[in-house]
């Protein structure tokens, strides 16, 4: 029995389909995947995990952001200031997804610090090295885990609309 195979398309009209949040989400991923993976050096102060675990938090935020309606430029306008992006996301609905503590948000301030000025790249003043953070990078690490799992569904479900 010959049959003739018909290949059907399917083309809604107004389908939308978004993946700026879900390409920031998964690379956020890959940041925390590697500053899991570091393994600091014994004998000196080194910033890359708290550059990848900020870098990761900030993806993270905005990954959520164009997961309710922000377009890159106002991501952009955030800059790299994780504290005002953590007020516009909670703002924004993140708190239906995430519980945020006083600790989180001390924590979050302390690293925004120097994650602001660029600190964990350039450490132009070495304020990076010699500044006693004054934050667990585990903690920190550790929000960006709540943070990444708590994103996942919302960024997933804006993809088609």
């Amino acid at each position: 029995m010959d049959e003739k195979r018909v290949n059907v398309v399917i083309q809604p009209d107004e389908a939308v389909m978004r993946v700026d949040g879900y390409w920031s989400r998964h690379y956020a991923t890959d940041f925390l995947a590697a500053a899991d993976a570091f393994a600091p050096p014994k004998n000196r102060f080194s910033p890359i995990p708290y550059y990848l675990v900020c870098h990761s938090i900030e993806l993270s935020f905005k990954a959520f952001l164009r997961s309710v309606g922000f377009n890159r430029n106002d991501c952009k306008k955030l800059n790299h200031n994780l504290e005002k992006a953590l007020e516009i996301a909670v703002e924004q609905g993140l708190g239906n997804y995430l519980e945020v503590s006083c600790g989180d948000r001390e924590v979050l301030a302390l690293a925004n610090r120097l994650y602001l000025k660029k600190e964990f790249e350039y450490f132009e003043s070495l304020e990076t090295i010699y500044d006693p953070h004054n934050f667990d990078i585990d903690e920190l690490t550790e929000f960006a885990r709540r943070l990444l799992g708590a994103i996942e569904d919302p960024v997933r479900a804006s993809v088609f609309q």
